[in-house]
């Protein structure tokens, strides 16, 4: 799509109500005037480390939710509901790290709320709102106040009450961003690390740049989509109708049954209730108006008229598993049998590792890995990104390991988009991974593999080396910019000009003096002089410590170590 910037006469229609094309001409002013404040937003590290992504996580969803929308709504009469519907796709796929996940709920309570409304009123974008606040901390295990989720929220909660008075969408959304900056402001005092950071929620500052970027649509600024032939074919973002259909194995009987169902206002948990009591393997992912089943059953017809209780039925598809086992076990029959079979190897389950260097990756790979998906810290992949992988393996069950906190919710989005079964094992460092590819037994079945996989994950400590991007002090612990830092588990733990130093400090803190194997992958930033002098004081402090150098590729850290 060409964008270009015009000022029309309209502006006050649109501070009334907003049409589809209006909603679409908004979310692309707000993703431009994100922009400029990424690296803003990825600097607000509570921690002084080089890799703050939640700019770049926000922004590359936001990219993601109006590209979908503008593909999905090239007319000028669509409504703004399905403008919303299609936006919250759009970032469901492209969805990177925790911010971008809880993004893509927000978005989500916009489209259920506004589902089949022709256009967005005041009201309506209250009801949005407050709909995103409710959806985004029940998609967070453990909410925390005084992050992203409080000012989202707030921003609801203000919405709602302009809108008793003021039901038109200027002062609803002029509300909205007053309330989102509010609570924003308020966040170091819920959460005492910002507060000793300096620094205000990341993910809260997002929202009230989002808001802000819809606010601008408001001053007069559009953006007029015509459609570009380009140099050569775009890539698209997924959508849950485009997943292959399964391709079953032997030992499968029954029906494999596939359709789609549409209608207005689904009932989508109940739904899936009810085809879980239908039949086995059952799969079924959508919303509202679109969901797509796929499941098992030995009478395919009961689970159709079932499912016409509810909407109108489209593909249908019905397999017979059965014939298609004894077609292959007769095929089978009539052909030697191969020293190892890829149908083997389809049967079993595959492990997709997220990593973010070539040597990381070679060392997982080396552990039992089938596939990894580029990325970890700063370059966190989408949901789509992972889904694309995990679709491309042979084998149908598959264990991810994130290897990284904020690439978690990414990866548990995936489980509802394949036909697969898919596991998340919440590793969250390169080292967490190694100890458990360490327990991965393919003779074992699924949940068995998860089960001992995550039980090794606190089998080793987790300590990384890198260089502080400003001058802080957390915890006692006085940080200049420049300085050599250790972070243990995840946490700053040492500080100091020589990376040695602080090396040593770091095993001394996780119990080196009693552990066996210290193995160090090397980053892009480390060179062989510091590799060796800190090698050296890790031999001259724990003698009894065997250490092993690797090359890592990771960017942005001289040294990730594993402590077994």
């Amino acid at each position: 799509m060409e964008r270009s910037r015009t000022e029309t006469p309209e502006r006050a229609e649109r501070t009334e109500r907003w049409s589809g094309a209006d909603l679409l001409a908004a979310l692309g002013i707000a993703v431009s005037h994100f922009e400029p404040f990424v690296p803003e937003l990825n600097a607000l590290n509570v921690f002084p480390v080089p890799d703050g992504d939640t700019g770049t996580n926000m922004y590359l969803t936001l990219q993601a939710a109006e590209r979908e929308a503008a593909r999905r709504a090239p007319r000028g009469d669509t409504g703004a509901g399905e403008m919303l519907a299609a936006a919250a796709q759009g970032a469901l796929m492209g969805a990177r790290g925790n911010s971008g996940v809880i993004l893509y709920q927000a978005l989500a309570g916009l489209a259920e709320a506004l589902a089949h409304e022709p256009v967005v009123t005041g009201a309506g974008l209250a009801a949005g709102l407050s709909r995103a606040g409710e959806l985004v901390y029940q998609a967070v295990l453990k909410p925390v106040e005084g992050t992203m989720l409080t000012v989202i929220r707030e921003a609801g909660v203000a919405a709602r009450r302009a809108a008793e008075t003021k039901p038109a969408i200027g002062p609803v959304l002029d509300a909205a961003l007053a309330g989102a900056e509010a609570a924003l402001a308020r966040t170091p005092e819920q959460l005492p690390i910002l507060r000793q950071a300096g620094v205000v929620d990341a993910g809260g500052r997002g929202v009230v740049v989002l808001l802000a970027g819809l606010r601008a649509f408001l001053s007069g600024e559009t953006l007029q989509y015509t459609a570009v032939q380009p140099a050569e074919p775009v890539a698209r973002s997924m959508s849950f109708l485009d997943i292959p259909e399964i391709v079953h194995d032997a030992g499968e009987f029954g029906y494999c049954t596939n359709f789609v169902l549409t209608g207005a206002s689904l009932p989508l948990e109940a739904f899936r209730e009810r085809m879980s009591t239908l039949g086995r393997s059952a799969v079924v992912v959508g919303d509202q108006q679109t969901i797509k089943v796929h499941i098992h059953g030995d009478h395919p017809g009961q689970i159709l008229e079932a499912a016409l209780e509810y909407g109108e039925l489209q593909n249908v598809r019905i397999d017979n598993m059965s014939a298609q086992t004894r077609a292959l076990l007769a095929e089978r029959q009539q052909q030697p049998e191969p020293a190892q079979d890829s149908d083997a190897q389809a049967a079993g389950l595959a492990v997709v590792a997220v990593a973010g260097g070539e040597g990381l990756a070679t060392a997982l790979r080396g552990m039992g890995a089938s596939a990894i998906v580029l990325g970890g810290p700063t370059v966190n992949p989408s949901t789509e990104e992972i889904l694309r992988v995990v679709e491309r393996l042979p084998n149908r069950e598959i264990i991810l390991l994130p290897n990284d906190k904020n690439v978690i919710p990414t990866a548990r989005q995936v489980a509802a988009l394949t036909g697969k079964q898919v596991r998340v094992v919440p590793s969250e460092s390169i080292p967490q991974a190694i100890s458990a590819l360490s327990a991965l037994n393919l003779d074992a079945s699924l949940d068995k593999n998860v089960a001992e996989m995550t039980a090794a994950l606190p089998l080793v400590r987790s300590l990384a080396l890198t260089r502080a991007t400003r001058e802080v002090e957390l915890d006692g612990l006085a940080v200049r910019q420049g300085d050599f830092i250790g972070l243990l588990d995840g946490a700053l733990r040492a500080a100091g000009v020589g990376p040695a130093p602080v090396m040593t400090r770091l095993l001394e803190l996780a119990g080196a003096g009693s552990a066996e194997l210290a193995t160090l992958f090397t980053g892009e930033p480390a060179d062989d002089a510091l590799v060796a002098a800190v090698s050296a004081a890790i031999a001259a402090r724990f003698p009894a410590l065997t250490i092993e150098v690797a090359p890592g590729g990771q960017p942005h850290y001289h040294l990730l170590v594993a402590l077994e």
